[in-house]
């Protein structure tokens, strides 16, 4: 017989929550085919000239074989370029093309409508808390706040 109730676990809960979100996602972009850390990966590189592979995994919390796979994923759409990095040759600098920027603008319309979505999910109460205890715990884990563990 198993004690443990899962269903009130945070650990399930964010699972489960996250695997909504990327479901919901996933369903409005189907046409184009962009996950949500592909989409995660476009918005991180944004604004960038050319940022290196290492800061968008500090920036998005992916760990950097994953995101050594999703960059050249979107690099073979057509989505990103890849160079090798000038100031570090062992490092490569990764910029979006046109292609990328119109794919980018296009879906975050499509994320925010998503946001609004999951947030009226929540009571109206619940709201400012949620959303201040989630990034509460990424900055804990990304080193952005005093852990304490």
């Amino acid at each position: 017989m198993n004690a443990f109730d899962y269903s009130s676990s945070l650990l399930h809960l964010l699972h489960r929550a996250s695997q909504i979100a990327d479901d919901l996602f996933e369903n409005q972009q189907r046409f184009n085919g962009l996950t949500s850390r592909q989409f995660i990966v476009l918005a991180a590189i944004k604004g960038t000239d050319g940022i290196s592979q290492t800061d968008i995994t500090t920036a998005t919390g992916i760990d950097r074989s994953t995101l050594t796979d999703l960059v050249g994923r979107l690099q073979a759409k057509g989505l990103v370029a890849r160079d090798r990095s000038r100031l570090d040759a062992g490092s490569y600098e990764v910029r979006l093309t046109p292609e990328g920027e119109a794919l980018l603008e296009a879906a975050i319309p499509i994320v925010q409508q998503i946001d609004e979505r999951l947030m009226r999910m929540a009571s109206p109460a619940a709201k400012a808390q949620d959303v201040q205890m989630l990034a509460g715990i990424a900055a804990i884990v990304s080193g952005n706040a005093e852990s304490g563990a």
